[in-house]
């Protein structure tokens, strides 16, 4: 239990950290994606945060069957953390994986149901209100976390991450990561795409 809170607090101070020191993907710098890591003992989080272009190459909401199926593809492979990360120095088990891709297929009709009430409201203030909300939409960010049990940990476990063969739009991924030993960050490139977490 205790190391459940403690884990739940450093995760939180990443998260700080990161926002303070790496650029945020939210203001919607195409190729740049964000990588967040904490490791504690035998516990690995990681989250990853992209853009909707870098990801499933469109910034709207899906509307086209090919972009539904672009979805289905990011969240099949998202889903897929042996595709995304190799870990050398432990044998990691996925607990959980959350990402946010089934939100956006929801959206899609719910902004569709909204369009067409808008067709019967002609009010100038709630087309204003409609346009700025279908605009913000527009600029979606992809969320993706895994949360890793390891056993037969020894050091240093090393992470080689494999976005960029996935998604080729991805051009750079600003990584951070806290350790029992510190805190650290690196830029990774689809030629330089390994960490190590000492």
């Amino acid at each position: 239990m205790r190391l459940s809170y403690i884990f739940a607090g450093c995760c939180s101070v990443l998260s700080v950290l990161s926002l303070a020191e790496q650029p945020d993907t939210r203001a919607h710098q195409h190729g740049v994606a964000r990588l967040e890591l904490f490791k504690l003992a035998t516990d690995l989080q990681i989250s990853f945060y992209a853009t909707g272009s870098d990801i499933l190459g469109f910034e709207h909401k899906p509307e086209t069957q090919t972009e539904l199926d672009a979805v289905k593809k990011a969240k099949t492979l998202l889903a897929r953390p042996d595709k995304l990360f190799n870990i050398a120095g432990a044998d990691c088990h996925l607990k959980q994986h959350q990402s946010n891709l089934p939100e956006l297929q929801q959206h899609k009709k719910a902004e569709h149901k909204h369009s067409h009430d808008h067709n019967h409201n002609h009010n100038h203030e709630h087309e204003h209100e409609h346009e700025h909300d279908h605009k913000h939409a527009g600029h979606s960010d992809i969320e993706a976390s895994y949360q890793f049990s390891c056993t037969s940990v020894t050091e240093p476990v090393t992470l080689k991450v494999n976005f960029f063969s996935l998604f080729p739009d991805l051009q750079q991924i600003q990584s951070s990561w806290i350790t029992e030993k510190g805190q650290s960050a690196a830029s990774l490139t689809p030629s330089d795409h390994q960490l190590s977490l000492n």
